[in-house]
């Protein structure tokens, strides 16, 4: 296989696998780049060019002539800071060609690490010895395809997967479809009428349920059976079968339910 592929174990002992990019893609999606910032250089010097009658720095003032020259700089160096900042590690082209920065770890990278990178793209990378040679022999030998700005920052440039994952309204729609159709299938422990608890008591409910993963297991059972005992009298439930957290859960389910009806 001509694509290197990078495995990354999490602590939970869960691999990652990755494609690392090689310079064709890499160059591909630089050459991308380059010519956005061509572009966005040259609507500058445009700008410029019409405010000084053409003549652009023999004309211009003082102020005029260092915010061109700084508005330049910004775009050929902060181009690629700014979009893999924003964008999680990707730029226009790494979009386009489906690439992107992460972390020697497999994690997002943070501004830091796209400063150094960018920072020795300009001071060692891509220096005319030919122009880029330093970077392109650089992924071409290290073993993670790595260029010298890489081996600073901690990071690595890989391909994205070919199929995108499901969006997150997708995910919630599948997971209420598959949470009611088990709702369904599953009889209930008991039945009781929700609408007799007050507004504090579901909050209580809903925020045990919501959070309790948070607490150690003995807080969880003790603050569980806090709350369902007086529930428990107040709706008339047998709770010698049914753990107080079941009990919770499932007053939690009829009263969403028993509200869509009474709704």
């Amino acid at each position: 296989m001509l694509d290197d592929e990078l495995v990354i174990e999490t602590p939970e002992r869960v691999e990652l696998h990755y494609v690392l990019a090689n310079v064709g893609n890499r160059f591909l999606a630089a050459a991308i780049d380059h010519l956005i910032q061509a572009s966005a250089i040259f609507i500058v010097i445009i700008i410029a060019g019409a405010f000084s009658d053409w003549r652009l720095f023999n004309s211009m003032g003082v102020w005029a002539a260092a915010l061109t020259v700084l508005a330049i700089f910004a775009i050929y160096w902060g181009y690629f800071v700014a979009f893999e900042t924003l964008w999680s590690g990707q730029t226009p082209g790494k979009r386009i060609m489906r690439l992107r920065v992460v972390r020697e770890d497999g994690r997002p990278v943070r501004f830091f690490e796209v400063f150094v990178r960018n920072l020795l793209r300009l001071a060692v990378d891509f220096q005319p010895l030919p122009s880029y040679a330093i970077g392109v022999v650089s992924i071409i030998f290290s073993a993670r395809s790595k260029r010298v700005g890489d081996f600073v920052a901690g990071t690595v440039v890989v391909k994205e997967r070919a199929t995108e994952a499901p969006s997150l309204e997708e995910i919630i729609r599948v997971s209420e479809i598959e949470q009611s159709r088990i709702e369904r299938a599953a009889p209930a422990a008991f039945t009781a009428d929700t609408r007799q608890l007050s507004e504090q008591e579901i909050r209580a409910v809903q925020t045990f349920l919501k959070r309790r993963f948070e607490l150690t297991e003995v807080n969880r059972m003790a603050l569980a059976m806090r709350i369902a005992q007086p529930i428990s009298l107040k709706l008339g439930i047998a709770s010698e079968t049914l753990s107080p957290e079941a009990i919770l859960e499932e007053v939690e389910r009829q009263h969403r339910a028993q509200s869509r009806y009474f709704d």
